[in-house]
This record gives C-alpha cells, sequence and structure tokens, in this order.
C-alpha cells in the first residue's frame, strides 16, 4: 500500500418549497442545530456545506441561531460553502436563462450573508446532463460534484477516480469530482473503525469524496438517535481530526488541482433515482437482476453498466409531472418576454423547485400539498404577467397535439382533446392554485416486492427496510388519468375529441357508444362553463358519466380529508381552512357520488397512505328516442376563500 489517500467531506441540506412548517422545525431541532454543534466541537474537519436557498432562508427567519453558528464556521475557514440553484431545481429541467439566474441569486445570498464567494455547485439530486456545463460555467462554477456510478458507466474504475475529471461543453471545462457510493452508504450507519478502514484500501493515493443528504445526520428514520444519542458523529469527527487521514475542501482542493483524466458524462444520476425513473415492470426486472449478479458476486463487473432511465424518463412516467414541468416552461417564456419583473421571476424560480417533479423514497410528487405548492408559485407568476383572456388552441406540452386553453378573468382551463377531452388544470390567478392538480393512483414497484437490500450480517447496520419501504397492500389502481371532465356514454369513456374554437368558445365533438356527443366550454365571469349535448340516430337507453378529481388549495398543511357541500343547484368540493376550493353548478340534476382519493405511497418512512383529493361523479340516465337530445350544462368556478387573505405561514419557500 502506498502512501495515504485524502477525505472531502461534503454535505447536504434541503427542505423542499410548500414543506410543512413543523417537519422543517423538527428537520432544525434534530439535524441542523445539533450538526453545526459537533462540528463546532471538531475544529480541525474541514468541511463543505450546502443548503439548498428555501431552507436558509426558511433558517433566517424561524431559526438565525443556526445562521449565525454557520456564519461563524464559515469566518475562521472551517466550512465552505456551495452555491446551487436558490430555489433547488433540477438545473436540466430549466432553461438556460433560469440555470444562470437561479445560480446567480443564490451565490448573491450567501455573499450578502456569509461573505461567501463559491466556487463549487451542488447538483440537484447529481440529475447531470452535458447541456447543463456551459450554464454553470457562465453562472462561475468551476466544480461539481457527481456520483461514482456514473463514471463506472463509461468505464472509469474505482482505482482511476484519484481526482476530479475534466469535462468540457462548447470548449468550456468544468471539473467534475466523483461521489464515493460506498462511503454513502457507510455513513453514518455503521461503525466509525469500519469507514475508517475503506478510506485505507486504496491501493493507490486517492481522493475521497463523500457527497451526501445532511438529513441522514438526525432526520432520517432512527438517526437522531444514532448519530447524536450515541454519538456516532462525534465520535467521527474526533476519529478524522486526530487521524492520519488528511483533510480538505473541495474549494481549496479544487483551486490548483491537476484533473486524473479527461470525461464525457451521460445524462444520469443517482443509482437509486434511475431506478425509480423507470416504467413499473422495467423497475422490477431490473431490480430482479441486481439481485442474481450480486449474489452472484458480479465477478466480472457488469453490474457498473446495468443503469435506469436518467431523470427526464419521469417526465414520461408521470403525466402530473410532465404537465407541471411544460407549463413552467411556457411561463418562463412568458415571464422573459415581459422583461422579466422581479416578483414574477421570484414565483417562478419557487415553482421550479425539484420535489414534485420526480418520485422515490423521497421525490414527493404523491405529496399533494408539495405538488400544489409548485402550481400556486406557477399561478402567481402567470397571473403577474396579466395574461390575456380568450380561447386558442396551442400545443402547450409538446407533444404535437395542440390542447385548449380557456382564459376569463379569474384564471384559466386547460384541455386535452386527443386525451379524452380531459381538463388537466382549472387555474386561480386571484390567489394562486391549480384546483385539479391530483395525482393517479399508479400501481409502482413497491406495491409488487421489497425492495430493500439485504443485510449483510453486520450487528451495526440499520434496518434498510426502516429507510426504504416494505411493500403493502394499495388502495387500487386507475385505469385512466385523473383530471377534470372525464367522460363516458354507459361503459365507453370517451378516447379523444376534435376541437375548433368558435369565436369565444372551445367546441368538442366525439361519436361514441352509438351517440355523437357536441361539448362547447367558455370562460364566464366566474369561472369554466361546459355544455354538453347528446344526440342519438337510433335512440339509446343509457347513462352519461362525467367524472372529475379536484385538489383544494391548502397551502403548508397536510392534505386533509376533502369537504363536500351540497348547494340547491350544485356542490362545492372544499376542505378545511382551504385557500381556494370548487364550486360545481349544473342546471340539471345529476345523481353525484363523491369519494376521497387515496394513494399507497413510499417515503422514508415506509410506505404511506396519502390523500390525492376528492372525486366527484355526476351521472344521468339517457332514455333517448331517435333523433332526440340531452343537454346539460356544468358551471366550475374557483372560489378563493376569507382564509387567503389572513396572515398564516405557507411553509417553506413562500
Amino acid at each position: 500500500m502506498t502512501s495515504r489517500s485524502t477525505l472531502a467531506l461534503v454535505v447536504h441540506f434541503h427542505q423542499p418549497v410548500g414543506n410543512l412548517d413543523r417537519i422543517v422545525a423538527r428537520a432544525t431541532d434534530r439535524c441542523y442545530r445539533p450538526f453545526l454543534e459537533v462540528l463546532d466541537a471538531h475544529p480541525g474537519v474541514p468541511m463543505t456545506l450546502h443548503y439548498s436557498g428555501c431552507l436558509l432562508q426558511w433558517l433566517q427567519r424561524r431559526a438565525p441561531d443556526v445562521v449565525r453558528r454557520l456564519a461563524e464556521l464559515v469566518g475562521r475557514g472551517q466550512v465552505e460553502l456551495m452555491t446551487g440553484g436558490l430555489y433547488e431545481p433540477i438545473l436540466a429541467a430549466l432553461p438556460g436563462r433560469d440555470r444562470v439566474g437561479q445560480i446567480r441569486a443564490y451565490t448573491e445570498l450567501l455573499r450578502d450573508t456569509f461573505g461567501a464567494e463559491p466556487t463549487g455547485l451542488w447538483l440537484t439530486e447529481r440529475v447531470w446532463e452535458p447541456d447543463v456545463i456551459e450554464d454553470l460555467v457562465a453562472a462561475g462554477v468551476a466544480y461539481t460534484v457527481l456520483d461514482d456510478t456514473m463514471f463506472h458507466s463509461v468505464g472509469i474504475t474505482d482505482q482511476a477516480m484519484t481526482g476530479p475529471f475534466v469535462t468540457e461543453s462548447g470548449g468550456r471545462p468544468l471539473l467534475v469530482y466523483p461521489g464515493d457510493r460506498t462511503l454513502r452508504y457507510l455513513i453514518p450507519y455503521r461503525r466509525v473503525e469500519r469507514v475508517l478502514s475503506h478510506l485505507r484500501t486504496s491501493l493507490v493515493p486517492r481522493l475521497f469524496v463523500y457527497g451526501d443528504d445532511g438529513e441522514k445526520f438526525g432526520e432520517w428514520p432512527g438517526t437522531d438517535e444514532r448519530v447524536y444519542a450515541q454519538g456516532w458523529l462525534d465520535r467521527f469527527l474526533g476519529a478524522l481530526e486526530h487521524g492520519d487521514v488528511p483533510l480538505t475542501t473541495l474549494g481549496a482542493h479544487a483551486a490548483d488541482a491537476e484533473p486524473a483524466g479527461r470525461v464525457y458524462l451521460p445524462s444520469s444520476s443517482y443509482d437509486e433515482l434511475m431506478t425509480w425513473a423507470l416504467p413499473t415492470e422495467a423497475r422490477l426486472t431490473l431490480g430482479r437482476f441486481r439481485r442474481r449478479r450480486e449474489a452472484q458476486g458480479d465477478p466480472d463487473g457488469i453490474l457498473g453498466f446495468a443503469r435506469g432511465a436518467p431523470w427526464r424518463a419521469f417526465l414520461a412516467k408521470y403525466p402530473e409531472i410532465d404537465q407541471l414541468h411544460k407549463r413552467m416552461l411556457g411561463v418562463s417564456d412568458a415571464v422573459h418576454r415581459a422583461g422579466a419583473p422581479a416578483h414574477a421571476v421570484a414565483e417562478l424560480y419557487r415553482a421550479q423547485c425539484n420535489c414534485a417533479y420526480w418520485h422515490g423514497s423521497f421525490g414527493g410528487v404523491y405529496l399533494a400539498f408539495m405538488r400544489a405548492a409548485l402550481w400556486h408559485h406557477l399561478m402567481r407568476a402567470e397571473a403577474a404577467l396579466s395574461p390575456p383572456r380568450g380561447v386558442e388552441l396551442v400545443d402547450l406540452d409538446a407533444d404535437l397535439r395542440p390542447e385548449g386553453i380557456v382564459r376569463g378573468s379569474w384564471g384559466a382551463a386547460v384541455v386535452r382533446p386527443h386525451d379524452g377531452g380531459i381538463v388537466v388544470e382549472l387555474d386561480d390567478h386571484r390567489f394562486g392554485a391549480n384546483l385539479l392538480a391530483t395525482m393517479t393512483r399508479y400501481r409502482e414497484a413497491y406495491h409488487v416486492e421489497d425492495e430493500s437490500p439485504p443485510g449483510d450480517g453486520d450487528e451495526d447496520e440499520m434496518d434498510a427496510a426502516a429507510v426504504r419501504g416494505t411493500p403493502a397492500a394499495a388502495p387500487g389502481f386507475d385505469d385512466h388519468r385523473r383530471a377534470g371532465l372525464v367522460d363516458a356514454i354507459g361503459d365507453t369513456r370517451i378516447a379523444s375529441y376534435d376541437a375548433v374554437v368558435d369565436g369565444d368558445r372551445l367546441v368538442l365533438t366525439a361519436s361514441a357508444a352509438g351517440a355523437s356527443l357536441t361539448r362547447r366550454m367558455w370562460a364566464t365571469p366566474d369561472g369554466l362553463a361546459a355544455s354538453y349535448r347528446i344526440e342519438a340516430p337510433d335512440g339509446l337507453d343509457s347513462a352519461f358519466r362525467c367524472e372529475t378529481s379536484v385538489l383544494p388549495l391548502c397551502l403548508g398543511r397536510e392534505t386533509p380529508e376533502p369537504d363536500i357541500r351540497h348547494t340547491p343547484d350544485g356542490l362545492v368540493v372544499g376542505a378545511p381552512e382551504a385557500e381556494v376550493i370548487l364550486s360545481i353548478s349544473w342546471d340539471r340534476t345529476p345523481e353525484v357520488a363523491a369519494t376521497t382519493i387515496e394513494t399507497y405511497s413510499a417515503t422514508l418512512e415506509g410506505l404511506l397512505r396519502m390523500r390525492q383529493g376528492a372525486e366527484v361523479i355526476l351521472s344521468w340516465p339517457l332514455a333517448l328516442a331517435p333523433g332526440e337530445a340531452f343537454e346539460v350544462t356544468l358551471t366550475f368556478a374557483p372560489v378563493v376563500t376569507a382564509v387567503a387573505g389572513t396572515k398564516r405561514d405557507p411553509g417553506v419557500g413562500a
């Protein structure tokens, strides 16, 4: 064995826009504050830290003592800070102007708060796409950290990872440091001695980089007891402070680093996220393959090339994510065409926070309050531009098929004629909401089998199943996307409508079950009107059914049980203390069925039952003689409640 290797510790702390205030307060008490207290007691341990901008802003408002201690550690040179997108977006998801803008905004916040001049960037969820390079460099970034498995996928071995590699795009160079996956699994779950032993295993002197989430130091299940009460972190930092492993910060290392080589990495992220991004059956297949190979010891190293899908696969897997993403891109275009007014840019940046743009053990698309918060900020950004009114057909989601947009003084509705005429947005611009931002109940891999990695018999190992989740019965799956105005005649759901714009009306036509159906949609002063006319040349004995899934806006709170209240000519779908609710009225009385939508979804605490809103099904009997017509008109009106006018803390990133 040759000379010693060096260790760089990089820790990332994050809370997403829209997260519950009590969750962030708990994480502060169990993780953010004690972590800095222990680090402060070991001045000989340098460290690179990253706090997402939305979390740092919350700490400034609610826990200024934590910010003061961090400033002291930065001031004495023990802690180096990394920049990133201000509201922790997946940079690959953004237009280049917003990548650069978010990074510069956060760098300015760090400069103003700590006098810091960060040169490194924490890449959100380590989602890498080569086209981010030029924007990172333009924003003043010199280096970032990626997972070593990304380097494995292009044939670079652990022993070749002696330091950072250089990559480039358009001739603009960037240093990329491989983060050690083994350290991510050892820290803080295994004995300190085992971590140190791993650092001494390299046959050549190399730089080991530990880069991972800081919440595992107290906020992840079971870690507060282990890390602080049992003293794991204190022992670990003490062993480093007085041990024989040289320590460095990445900024100091990058200042005069000699690249270990040149590398060009494909679109990728850490292994778990790329596995989560796969369609369910493919995810199950890859999991079975990996377990078989691991049991065989992977003698030829083929597992290094067994990869899941990049982050963008979530856009194909979950239409709800794609809808949010494409609308965000459209609002970004509109904001910048309008000259990028500061208040609209701030709301846009909040709507770009990453957690509702993917799903895994801690991805938040199934967290309704988090999803709703991003729509809230996106609609506030759009409303700040005073969008035009009227009706148009335009391809909003870049699938080569036009959506219909009906705009009124209250907001807008977005209709997908080619997808059964479903309404995927009912937007309120007065306060900011999309009342149709519900979530479909998809069959996920974790509904089928336990994906927890097997233990190796180490008595010091944490229970992986407690962190990764265990299989359990789900409350059913959907055979269609949840949205507004999902139409059916009898058992036949309308598959597709033809659409035209007729003055101030969007007119949809379709044929099904021996009948012709016309739906006209327009903006009223209060909301969206939809009139139906059904005709059957040969007569029809059936029923017409219209299903709408609703998510009342409840900022900064767990999604409550929906409150459905009947009125003389309709009903109201609300929730306790909701800021924006939905009124549905009709001119022909239907049969009404309403239920709560629930999913059973993965979290760090296992699989949890989560409310996603309310399903309202309206139905009318059809007993039509030949040539006879059935007609009904529905009105959907967003209602801003008195709660919206009260002063309340809507959560992180507000």
